[in-house]
């Protein structure tokens, strides 16, 4: 994770001004105290991309003096207690303009538990905050992941950042609360630089009722300059424990249940004349199961070395520690920019 320049960077000099919406994204490696950006987030932090990217203990000087507390819990909370990050605060830019940042993001823990990195998605939300203030007033509340779902589901991920050098794409995995208690699942790699505009998408398609075929065919359909390359996309309703889902791509969740592991069977072809060129796939699920929803840079042999857990995953007590057996078993900076999501069915 070299601190040199990438090679999506623009020439030495001033970046323009960010647009509000746009997101970067950062690592920061503890063990050698390096970091690495996007050129996005370079733009919406104002500064000139041909400069060494900030480490944690400098990144400080760049925010806003009354906010500086809460950036320190934050990170404080992610290397120490290995809680993820999901909160704002405002920067001040070289040019002495103000913009208020959303960070999301989670340690990555070595085969011992411990952290060794740390990764950031950060979001210029400056328009939704017009007078300048972040939208919180204290340290974030502690979250898992950056992922809020119903309570009868428990939720975490892990986040597998590629070797160098860094592409134009990124995975992503999400999960939306509906009315009723419904859940939206997503996983998925993007290429193009506007993920968040993609991501929205999802959420108000999903809000509006639309099933996981159906979004997953309107997605193909827009005109953005980010692309969907492979996602999951699921549905489920906690009354009935009903799991819907639809695939663009190869990827295949992965159920465990009582200490065994198998690939879900994939969706059958829409029928002829069906709104979506993608099929749709059902099953019931019980409490105690473990869903893995993971992006398809994941190869047949690391599926295969996921599915050898089921023993020790049936004994995990919740997401977070199926999580970190996942870590230990992957490793990080081996298969690509990679996300595996663990949803655990409690009730």
């Amino acid at each position: 994770m070299p601190p040199s320049v990438s090679a999506d960077r623009p020439p030495a000099g001033h970046p323009e001004g960010a647009p509000s919406g746009q997101v970067g994204r950062a690592e920061w490696g503890l063990l050698t105290d390096e970091a690495d950006w996007s050129v996005e987030l370079y733009r919406i932090l104002g500064l000139d991309p041909s400069v060494p990217a900030l480490t944690l203990d400098e990144l400080p000087a760049l925010v806003h003096e009354e906010d500086r507390p809460r950036l320190t819990a934050m990170v404080t909370g992610c290397l120490v207690d290995a809680r993820p990050i999901d909160g704002e605060f405002r920067v001040r830019r070289p040019d002495d303009s103000v913009r208020t940042v959303h960070m999301r993001g989670e340690p990555v823990l070595g085969t011992d538990g411990g952290a060794v990195s740390m990764w950031a998605v950060i979001r210029d939300v400056s328009e939704l905050r017009p007078h300048g203030r972040s939208l919180a007033t204290g340290p974030p509340p502690v979250r898992r992941f950056p992922l809020q779902g119903p309570p009868t589901l428990d939720l975490a991920a892990h986040h597998m950042p590629g070797a160098p050098p860094v592409t134009a794409a990124a995975d992503w995995c999400d999960v939306l609360e509906l009315p009723g208690g419904a859940a939206l699942l997503t996983v998925g790699d993007l290429t193009g630089p506007d993920p968040a505009t993609l991501l929205g998408a999802v959420h108000g398609l999903a809000l509006a009722g639309t099933g996981p075929a159906q979004v997953l065919a309107i997605l193909d359909q827009l005109d953005t300059p980010t692309s969907l390359r492979g996602a999951v996309c699921c549905h489920y309703e906690p009354q009935n424990r009903n799991f819907t889902w639809a695939r663009s791509g190869r990827p295949v969740p992965l159920l465990f249940r009582d200490g065994t592991g198998r690939r879900l069977t994939a969706p059958d072809d829409p029928p002829p004349g069906a709104d979506s060129p993608y099929g749709q796939a059902e099953l019931t699920l019980r409490p105690g199961d473990l869903l893995l929803l993971h992006t398809e840079r994941l190869g047949e042999p690391d599926l295969a070395r996921l599915l050898g857990l089921g023993p020790r995953l049936s004994t995990a007590r919740a997401a977070r520690e199926c999580v970190r057996l996942l870590a230990g078993e992957l490793g990080v900076g081996q298969h690509g920019d990679a996300c595996v999501l663990a949803v655990r069915v409690s009730g």
